[in-house]
């Protein structure tokens, strides 16, 4: 039991050194560049490549790189959580960009079970709950939130005696 303790000690310390001796931090991106929401998907992931081109022109974070490992998933939920299983289960991951609504959706319980940190370009409001997507990180508010607030703009600004005209335009798609 002492030599396993031993050598169990050793390993944990091995790897430790390697994540902190790392070259890079990888970041694995699960990107729509063809599929159903490339319109504004491959903006998304080009901007996304910006930034990392940015951070680490100025120097990186604490010395290290950002490298993107970027996979094409065509708006397709399969593809998607393929992609997932290989970024999870593949050395040097430390977060995951995601994009879409419906597979950030069919990924979240798999996220929390893995600690995987997750940024997400979908605003879905069911991914708002910690108890239930801890994991799911995202950059503004949720889409319902959104859309109130752009309607209590309208109503707080309107100057015309008419009452505005609201329209809802989307892409034809389930999350659309």
């Amino acid at each position: 039991m002492k030599k396993f303790a031993i050598g169990l000690s050793i390993t944990c310390s091995l790897l430790l050194a390697t994540a902190a001796f790392a070259t890079d931090i990888v970041i694995g991106q699960i990107a729509d560049l063809t599929g159903a929401t490339a319109d504004v998907g491959k903006p998304y992931a080009e901007g996304v490549q910006g930034a990392a081109d940015y951070i680490n022109a100025s120097g990186g974070i604490n010395g290290k790189n950002i490298k993107l490992s970027r996979f094409d998933y065509a708006y397709k939920i399969p593809e998607a959580l393929n992609i997932y299983k290989k970024f999870t289960t593949s050395d040097g991951i430390w977060a995951i960009q995601g994009w879409g609504t419906g597979d950030t959706e069919a990924l979240k319980e798999q996220i929390v079970k893995d600690n995987v940190v997750y940024m997400s370009a979908s605003y879905s409001a069911h991914l708002t709950d910690p108890a239930k997507s801890g994991y799911n990180f995202f950059i503004a508010p949720d889409y319902s939130t959104m859309v109130r607030a752009g309607l209590k703009y309208i109503k707080d600004n309107w100057k015309e005696s008419r009452k505005p005209k609201v329209a809802f335009i989307y892409p034809d798609h389930p999350y659309g």
